[in-house]
């Protein structure tokens, strides 16, 4: 008898690599595609701005949004045009949905953000603000001990 067959019999409720084969199943399933892992969008920092780099091919440039939102959001999406696409396959329009929000970081010109869409490759760049902010001086408030032994008493 196979050891497989024989576990199941012994144990007919739990089986010792059950959740593997869970977890098999789960990076097997087709939400994990590779199609789908392929959106993926790739983030790199200058002296000069925040580039973000997005793979999205098989979209037109009509169909994607680069907004800004609550002025701190940097959202990517493709919006589809379903009457172009009306005769697509639903597995070519699941593939062509694609949205990444990023939390945008201080120091940011939001006016300033551009977009460029070539190749399947969507560019989008956030250039810093490149304002420096001088040293203050601050005042302290109190009594100088050394100043006040100083002075002769009366």
């Amino acid at each position: 008898m196979d050891y497989s067959m024989e576990a199941e019999e012994v144990h007919a409720g739990f089986h010792p690599w059950q959740w593997q084969w869970r977890l098999f199943a789960l990076l097997s399933s087709r939400t994990l595609s590779p199609r789908r892992q392929a959106n993926h969008v790739r983030w790199e920092e200058t002296a000069a701005a925040h580039l973000f780099s997005a793979n999205i091919p098989g979209v037109r440039k009509e169909e994607i949004r680069v907004e800004v939102e609550d002025a701190r959001y940097l959202v990517i999406r493709t919006e589809l045009d379903l009457d172009a696409d009306a005769d697509a396959w639903e597995e070519d329009r699941t593939r062509r949905r694609f949205e990444r929000k990023f939390r945008l970081p201080g120091m940011v010109d939001a006016d300033g953000i551009s977009a460029e869409y070539t190749h399947g490759v969507l560019t989008v760049t956030v250039p810093r603000m490149h304002t420096r902010l001088r040293p203050a001086a601050v005042g302290l408030i109190g009594a100088n001990p050394a100043r006040d032994s100083a002075a002769p008493a009366a």
